[in-house]
């Protein structure tokens, strides 16, 4: 049983990891198109907000749909 325990958390990080890197880019993409000016500050604390809004995936998915649920009505 501890085998499978292990495994289980080693795939449940593993998904972590993806979700987190996925969200973070999806949100250094949305951010990226909309500012035009190339400024290597407001570049840089662009790719910092998008790490953090990947490691805090959850949140940053439930402000998302939360955004697109308010955009509908």
């Amino acid at each position: 049983m501890n085998m499978w325990m292990k495994i289980v958390i080693c795939i449940a990080v593993i998904i972590y990891i993806q979700l987190a890197v996925g969200f973070g880019y999806y949100m250094f993409t949305l951010t990226h198109k909309r500012t035009k000016e190339e400024d290597k500050k407001k570049r840089q604390q662009i790719i910092r907000y998008s790490i953090i809004a990947g490691v805090a995936f959850p949140i940053t998915l439930a402000i998302i749909i939360a955004n697109r649920a308010a955009e509908r009505r």
